[in-house]
């Protein structure tokens, strides 16, 4: 290389050396260490990377960006149970506006609530009653025939069938009492 060209070539890179340092400085981090105590510079270092940051002007002292701390496992998992408790709300809020349309679709008053239940009940009490005989047939043979295992697994899925339907019985009850309160409460004038 030419030495004039080494001379315009030094002189071009000092010239340029206050650029350079000028855009380095363009912003200032401003972050908080394991003392903390507030720090400052134009550098950040990897801890405050992990524990959060402020960048800003340092010609205006104004916050261009915060960027906060890393999330710890725990605050991960909190987090992931919130969102999952909000959208089991959200799904329950649907569904239960999805009941209030049907509810107010199928019945005009809480007389009609109760005639559909009546019915309910009536077809579950002759299944009850139905049951019951068998199982009083059932008992009878057990006890003349003595201990006939055939009798007797009949007698015992005879008495699991009863409870089920009686189960069943308990459950249609209580719903109907759930529809007639929030029929009641959706008709307030």
């Amino acid at each position: 290389m030419l030495p004039c060209h080494r001379f315009a070539l030094i002189a071009l890179i000092v010239a340029m050396l206050p650029i350079f340092s000028v855009q380095a400085a363009d912003v200032t981090y401003r972050w908080v260490n394991e003392a903390d105590h507030v720090q400052l510079s134009d550098t950040l270092p990897s801890a405050a990377m992990a524990s959060g940051y402020q960048v800003i002007d340092p010609a205006t002292g104004e916050i261009l960006r915060e960027v906060l701390p890393r999330k710890t496992a725990e605050q991960k998992a909190r987090e992931a149970a919130e969102r999952q408790a909000a959208e089991q709300a959200r799904r329950q809020a649907e569904e239960a506006a999805r009941h209030d349309q049907v509810l107010l679709s199928l019945y005009g008053s809480v007389a009609d609530i109760e005639r559909a239940r009546d019915q309910r009940l009536e077809r579950l009490d002759a299944q009850i009653r139905q049951t019951e005989r068998s199982i009083d047939r059932m008992e009878d043979m057990v006890k003349r025939r003595g201990s006939d295992e055939g009798y007797a697994r009949d007698l015992e899925n005879l008495q699991q069938s009863l409870g089920k339907i009686q189960t069943e019985r308990h459950g249609i009850v209580e719903r109907f009492k759930t529809d007639i309160r929030r029929f009641r409460a959706l008709n307030v004038p």
